[in-house]
């Protein structure tokens, strides 16, 4: 069975945070869908709003994985401390280990997330760390030694 599991994250404007992910988290391969006319009236959207600004379908990488995004069409979407994303990183592939470093230190210099747990090395001989970023999403960096 070939099956997949992807981040689908909801945010207020998709637009916005798609460029928020590029510039604090390096996010590449963006790609972004306005909704058709034809969506919008099913959604029952007001006609004089701009389909250019509301993103239907969105899908960025942040270190060579998929997430993929929309606009929430039902009301405001709730910031939920429930969300988490987890990197986890075998300690032997320094190159993955260096990019998963790499990432953390530009977010964390772009003071645009707030530092949960400061990544380092823990007393089992694994690194972690955790931030959550302004949507309020917490990303967790975990390298583990093999066995």
């Amino acid at each position: 069975m070939n099956l997949e599991l992807i981040p689908f994250l909801t945010f207020e404007n998709s637009k916005e945070a798609l460029e928020y992910y590029k510039r604090v988290f390096g996010a590449t391969d963006i790609s972004r869908k306005s909704p058709t006319e034809k969506q919008a009236e099913e959604m029952a959207l007001n006609k004089d709003i701009n389909l250019d600004n509301l993103t239907s379908e969105a899908q960025f990488n942040v270190l060579g994985k998929e997430i993929w995004c929309a606009d929430s069409f039902v009301g405001k979407p709730v910031v939920s401390t429930m969300i988490s994303l987890m990197y986890k990183i075998d300690a032997s592939d320094s190159a993955a280990v260096s990019a998963i470093e790499s990432l953390y230190n530009k977010a964390v210099a772009s003071e645009e997330v707030k530092v949960i747990v400061a990544y380092a090395k823990k007393s089992n001989g694994n690194k972690y760390g955790q931030i959550v970023d302004h949507y309020g999403i917490t990303w967790i960096f975990n390298v583990v030694k093999s066995n």
